[in-house]
């Protein structure tokens, strides 16, 4: 299936298929953004696939007027996770907005929005004798924070969580619920990961890649540089006796998401600071705990390796060829390239990684059936695409936009604003779906790609 899967997208040789089949490279990405495959043709081949699904990363917070198709730029989660052609995998390590820098602003986990109005929670996290309300003056690690609702207070995963359950037509899984649910298995790898770890290498991996931040008890998160201490790991001056326990501390935080109330009640008795995850070993994990086939029971890999099919967003796959995106980055490679391979090397259950990133962005391109003028105006944009060079894709989009773009609806622009989120400012919006326009499916990948980044030029 994976090398098939390859085939069918022309992406073998780009994905070093042969080198992941040997055991010569053990983790290759391929950026779908930079090649000619048209949208409408992977959307058909993913359909085609009954047990492939790729997840849709998303945050845990505010879903509501997503789903509704009325949430401006976090529509084209709408247009993948509504339309079917993948899931909400909701990642909930993440911070609440505050007044200073740092939470997340575009879910805003710290309030409920709902038709564009925003309620701010009561917070409270733990000061080390009991739960006290704190203000907006920093953001809250959610694991660590609850929420006043009618006067008791309630886990903050466990609120969004109930409330994202209850929109229909949205497949949420948890992404700490995939590592609960193999949880020997990713605790020995991370065990196996932690004592191989060097503070100072250069081509295997260093134990912050692999613990990356310290979470204190109040709810404070910040990155953090575990040291080494004999047969322990001190981490911002608790020292974890070996690597186990460290590995074990920082699925306490996993298990958080999942089970939070179970987790408040023993809160009294944990460590002051505990481990995090890293996005770089979560990336793998990913991938080698076959989140691309959801309702696929847990087992060792037939394939020689794993192709993971995955839509990231603007951070994790940006629209190349300005803005690549994280997982691009040779940095980032090297990072998870180094992380994958011991793991290959030691656990049956892992195989070498094609990581192929979708990018979620395209959909940007889709306007909401409330602004029916737009979908002919971006047909006409999509016309001019195809009429130019790949590689002038770009320049075509600049040259359209400026002189078409002010006629595009206040609230298609508005999506390509930088750093906005889930409008919240009260305006009420009619629920939408997202209007594919027409010849959008005959774009191809880098086409789009280089059109939203365009927009985001000229309309940001």
């Amino acid at each position: 299936m994976s090398g098939h899967l390859l085939d069918e997208l022309g992406l073998r040789s780009a994905a070093s298929a042969d080198a992941l089949a040997t055991g010569a490279k053990t983790f290759a990405p391929v950026h779908v953004g930079t090649h000619d495959i048209p949208i409408g043709g992977l959307l058909d081949l993913l359909h085609r696939h009954e047990d492939l699904l790729p997840p849709r990363t998303g945050h845990l917070g505010n879903w509501e007027d997503i789903a509704l198709g009325r949430s401006g730029p976090m529509d084209f989660n709408t247009a993948i996770c509504g339309g079917g052609h993948g899931y909400p995998l909701i990642y909930g390590f993440t911070r609440t907005e505050a007044d200073t820098a740092g939470g997340d602003e575009a879910y805003q986990p710290g309030s409920l929005i709902g038709q564009g109005k925003r309620d701010t929670l009561a917070l409270y996290t733990w000061d080390g004798r009991a739960m006290v309300r704190r203000d907006r003056s920093r953001p809250l690690f959610c694991p660590l924070t609850q929420a006043e609702v009618d006067g008791a207070l309630v886990p903050l995963v466990d609120l969004h969580w109930r409330r994202m359950r209850e929109i229909p037509g949205f497949r949420f899984t948890q992404w700490a619920a995939v590592l609960v649910d193999r949880g020997p298995l990713v605790t020995d790898m991370l065990t196996l990961l932690i004592e191989q770890a060097d503070a100072t290498a250069k081509q295997g991996t260093r134990l912050s890649e692999l613990i990356s931040h310290a979470a204190w008890l109040d709810g404070a998160v910040d990155r953090c540089d575990p040291q080494r201490d004999g047969a322990g790991y001190v981490l911002e001056g608790h020292r974890y006796p070996s690597a186990r326990a460290l590995a074990e501390a920082a699925m306490v935080l996993v298990r958080a998401l999942v089970e939070p109330a179970a987790f408040f009640e023993r809160l009294p008795t944990l460590p002051p600071v505990l481990p995090v995850m890293s996005l770089q070993l979560t990336n793998v994990l990913f991938a080698l705990l076959d989140t691309h086939h959801p309702g696929r029971p847990p087992g060792v890999p037939q394939s020689p390796f794993v192709t993971h099919v995955h839509w990231g967003a603007r951070a994790m796959a940006g629209c190349p060829p300005r803005r690549g995106g994280y997982l691009a980055r040779r940095s980032t490679v090297r990072s998870l390239r180094a992380i994958t391979t011991p793991l290959v090397r030691h656990f049956d259950a892992a195989r070498p990684v094609a990581f192929v990133l979708l990018p979620a962005q395209v959909f940007m391109l889709c306007p909401p059936s409330t602004e029916p003028a737009d979908a002919g105006l971006l047909a006409d944009l999509f016309r001019h695409l195809r009429a130019a060079r790949p590689d002038d894709s770009y320049d075509t989009a600049l040259s359209w936009l400026a002189e078409h773009g002010g006629r595009l609806s206040p609230y298609l622009r508005g999506r390509f604003r930088d750093g906005s989120g889930v409008p919240a400012g009260g305006e009420t919006r009619e629920a939408a779906v997202p209007v594919e326009p027409e010849g959008f499916r005959e774009l191809t990948f880098r086409q789009a790609c280089a059109a939203v980044a365009a927009c985001e030029e000229a309309l940001g």
